[in-house]
């Protein structure tokens, strides 16, 4: 597939079938993923590949659980009756077949311990791209991906990192399923920046626009200026 069709193709998924993914597809979308730049070439990932049916399930309930009560109830402050809602998009999740935990492991003292925080601002763009080449690779082979970010509020990664013994001097940052599915391609309407701008938690029509489309390009590319528009 071509690369920018790979890009657009991808959506999240969240229904999936019980189909096991292939060793060599999970090998492939991986090593799309190491294949990301990383601050000086430091590689802070490493990913835990969840196969295992069993295990495979309960990491399905821990995320689905965290982005219930975590997310939707105590960050977006979202309406009961709009959170049961949104949980019932869920009711085919749990089929996923692999989850990936996407992990940052800082094995290089890349600077003095005073600027931790700036090498592991670094770390998480790293981290970012290792990601959208994973779910890009996905895309072309045809396989689905989600995006699931919750484990890094709070405390919410705990679980997980017990469940899969990840140790305490590594962060478990992000978890993507990954598996065959039927959900036709996502309409990416373009979306009016006030979607954005004027959102507000508690909010579900603010919310539900929130998460339609994507903005137009020129309402977030300047030219040679912050602030000036104009031809490319």
């Amino acid at each position: 597939m071509e690369t920018f069709r790979a890009i657009m193709r991808r959506q999240g998924v969240l229904r999936y079938k019980c189909t096991p993914v292939e060793a060599e597809k999970i090998e492939r979308v991986l090593r799309a993923a190491i294949a990301a730049p990383s601050a000086a070439n430091t590689q802070p990932w490493e990913f835990v590949v969840v196969t295992e049916p069993g295990l495979a399930r309960q990491v399905a309930e821990v995320l689905l659980r965290t982005q219930q009560e975590v997310v939707l109830r105590r960050l977006l402050e979202t309406p009961e009756p709009f959170v049961e809602q949104l949980v019932g998009l869920y009711d085919e999740f749990a089929n996923a077949p692999c989850f990936i935990v996407l992990c940052r492991h800082q094995r290089v003292a890349l600077a003095p311990p005073e600027h931790a925080a700036t090498v592991r601002d670094w770390d998480l763009c790293s981290l970012g791209a290792a990601m959208a080449n994973l779910m890009t690779m996905a895309a072309d082979l045809g396989l689905g991906t989600r995006w699931f970010g919750c484990v890094m509020v709070d405390q919410s990664s705990a679980p997980l990192k017990r469940m899969l013994n990840i140790p305490d001097e590594v962060e478990a940052i992000a978890v993507t399923p990954l598996g065959y599915h039927d959900e036709p391609p996502k309409e990416r309407p373009v979306q009016p920046l006030e979607a954005l701008t004027g959102f507000h938690r508690g909010d579900k029509y603010k919310l539900a626009a929130l998460l339609q489309g994507k903005v137009a390009l020129e309402d977030v590319v300047y030219n040679d200026r912050y602030g000036e528009r104009g031809a490319a």
